[in-house]
């Protein structure tokens, strides 16, 4: 193995703890029930321990070591987009009365609906905290007022998925709460780590390629659910097209349209600069 080879591989073996250790200090780790930890804080543990793969985290790890920042610094870059996503995971099974997370209660479930809600806040609250964290604060207004943004722009999303009437949405209609749902925080690793390096230029196209990626993602788990989905009543995109097409037809359809968009997001991750969108490049092309 080469000096780079060997470099890069340790470095993706170290991302994971150093994103963790972020996640950890964030949430009070030094507090106990006797200091003043709350149901609120330990629910937050509590669901951040029941795994998940830190995809978002990788994205933004590697973006930021890819244009230029420290691995520190990319490590919060990363936490700030797995923060929100968990507060987003929280809610949706409250909302959705989902009672099962990772293979254990959900966080409603465990602690109570009251305690589900604050533990969302929390969570949302230290994906800022992780900002402030950055060793160049003269960059990280900027940064907080586009997670603002991409936050906003999720929560309407979530109010629309919420208000919608799958008799009535089209596939165009999906497409769209699945990018705003999940290519949102799917894009913002990505985008901070350009901002944030300033690589800014290259943000609208690592938007618009997480966005692309976060659909045909979507698609291609619904093909894998398609018979739980609609033995349940659940949106899915292939029970959109069987309005219009037989069993047969709608699952090819649909599989031809996840792969166009993996496709697509794929060329447009290999375009940015340095190979900052090489870990959304391959989580694409393993979907296909």
């Amino acid at each position: 193995m080469s000096d780079t080879a060997h470099n890069d591989a340790a470095a993706s073996a170290a991302a994971p703890s150093r994103v963790e250790d972020v996640l950890h200090s964030l949430l009070g780790s030094t507090m106990s029930r006797g200091e003043g930890a709350t149901d609120t804080l330990e629910a937050a543990r509590y669901h951040l321990a029941s795994g998940g793969k830190r995809v978002r985290a990788q994205l933004g790890q590697h973006a930021s070591r890819a244009l230029g920042v420290s691995a520190a610094d990319g490590a919060r870059i990363g936490a700030v987009a797995e923060l929100i996503h968990n507060a987003s995971l929280v809610y949706d099974d409250l909302q959705d009365r989902d009672r099962v997370r990772r293979g254990a209660d959900a966080v409603w479930v465990r602690f109570g609906p009251d305690v589900a809600l604050c533990t969302g806040a929390l969570l949302l609250s230290a994906a800022y905290g992780a900002l402030a964290g950055l060793s160049q604060p003269e960059r990280v207004a900027s940064l907080v007022a586009l997670t603002h943004r991409r936050t906003a722009h999720l929560i309407h999303g979530q109010t629309a998925d919420l208000s919608s009437c799958a008799g009535e949405m089209t596939t165009a209609d999906y497409e769209q709460i699945a990018t705003d749902k999940s290519g949102v925080l799917f894009a913002l690793p990505l985008e901070l780590a350009c901002h944030y390096s300033g690589h800014v230029g290259c943000a609208d196209a690592a938007q618009r390629a997480a966005n692309l990626f976060a659909v045909g993602y979507q698609i291609a788990d619904d093909l894998e659910d398609v018979d739980s989905d609609l033995a349940r009543g659940r949106l899915n995109y292939v029970g959109l097209l069987r309005d219009d097409h037989d069993a047969e037809a709608s699952f090819r359809i649909a599989r031809e349209r996840s792969l166009a968009l993996l496709g697509e997001a794929a060329s447009l991750a290999d375009s940015l600069p340095l190979g900052a969108g090489e870990t959304l490049s391959m989580l694409a092309a393993g979907l296909a």
